[in-house]
């Protein structure tokens, strides 16, 4: 098992607020907590303290050969900010998604979208995700971008706003979205490990519905 610690001064190159001067632990992530074949299931707990104006949240990352990833809400709530580039294009959105998840919902991460978890609540967020062993994770991007196309900050009332990240040349409407059903078909996890096999399943369309 691998435990690692994400503190406030990590995520300097991707925070809306850049002036912060605290540090302390933004989230923690235990790898390889379990195993099923070539798969591998981690956990991530996102604690509640604000950085700045923005909502507490993950580095975000793309992955480097675009495979899928699922996830599930064990405790609190989460968006997941998830934005896809044209190809060639990494400054130029070609769709963005904004995920509202709650206990026990599963989300998956499509394959080419990148992925950016945000706490928006007042107590701890706690996840696990199952993704092939083999992965890897490319955080380049984001550091060079100042992290995703938005941020989500808290406003006036607990409002959450929503602020586009002018690193990016171009940035589409944010799209909001909850989970359907989970497919039974995917059930056995074998999309995680060929993707093509479920491209049917595995569509915004299929897997969410947009909320207002």
């Amino acid at each position: 098992m691998e435990k690692e610690q994400k503190r406030l001064n990590n995520l300097k190159p991707v925070l809306y607020n850049q002036g912060l001067t605290d540090d302390f632990v933004v989230y923690d992530v235990e790898r390889n907590k379990d195993k099923q074949g070539s798969l591998r299931k981690d956990f991530t707990l996102i604690y509640p303290q604000m950085l700045g104006e923005e909502f507490p949240k993950t580095f975000g990352h793309y992955h480097k050969n675009s495979e899928p990833e699922l996830y599930e809400i064990l405790e609190g709530q989460a968006f997941f900010l998830c934005q896809k580039h044209y190809k060639n294009l990494p400054l130029e959105i070609e769709e963005v998604y904004l995920i509202q998840a709650k206990k026990e919902d599963k989300i998956i991460i499509l394959p080419g979208f990148s992925m950016t978890t945000i706490n928006y609540g007042e107590t701890n967020t706690l996840m696990s995700n199952w993704v092939h062993d083999e992965i890897e994770n490319e955080y380049g991007l984001f550091s060079e971008t100042h992290g995703a196309c938005y941020y989500i900050l808290k406003g006036d009332n607990n409002e959450i706003r929503f602020v586009k990240n002018d690193s990016y040349k171009k940035i589409p409407e944010l799209i909001k979205l909850k989970p359907k059903i989970f497919p039974q078909e995917l059930e056995d996890l074998d999309f995680l490990i060929t993707p093509e096999k479920y491209q049917n399943f595995l569509t915004v369309n299929n897997l969410y519905e947009k909320i207002n």
